[in-house]
């Protein structure tokens, strides 16, 4: 429960290459979502990131964690272009 209220709010960003129509370029993973959260200090399996497809696209959504058998927190996830440094 503490660690849901935690992960409740964090909202992630994740910037991947653009082609055409705004598609990405490879898509993001639960294991770059595991890695976003890991960068904010969070600990979690990559199995416990339950999201329905890859993401191939820009845009804002919801990825539901399962913590645990009744537990599920969902962290806000903005995918956005990477620019050209």
């Amino acid at each position: 429960e503490k660690l849901k209220a935690m992960l409740d709010p964090v909202e992630l960003v994740i910037r991947r290459k653009v082609g055409e129509q705004n598609a990405l370029y490879g898509s993001v993973t639960n294991a770059d979502v595991a890695d976003a959260l890991e960068q904010k200090g969070f600990q979690i399996e990559k199995r416990k990131i339950h999201m329905d497809d890859h993401i191939k696209k820009l845009g804002d959504f919801d990825i539901p964690i399962r913590l645990f058998k009744d537990v599920t927190a969902v962290v806000k996830l903005k995918v956005e272009a990477e620019t050209e440094a």
